[in-house]
């Protein structure tokens, strides 16, 4: 069996994200505008799991926008 660490791992460095910007919604499309709505309604209820989401779906709906 190996021994253990006695010392601190290096610190893991994280990509900076500060410039992400949401995907907006198409104008015109139906998809797109209730995507955003459930989004807005997620927000204020906090549930940013449901955020992300629908950030990703809007994003790749569909393709060709």
């Amino acid at each position: 069996m190996t021994e253990p660490k006695r010392y601190p791992s290096e610190p893991v460095e994280l990509p900076d994200r500060s410039d992400y910007r949401e995907p907006a919604p198409v104008e015109g499309c139906a998809g797109c505008v209730e995507l955003a709505k459930v989004r807005d309604w997620a927000r204020a209820g906090h549930d940013y799991t449901t955020v992300t989401d629908c950030n990703v779906l809007m994003a790749r709906h569909p393709d060709g926008h």
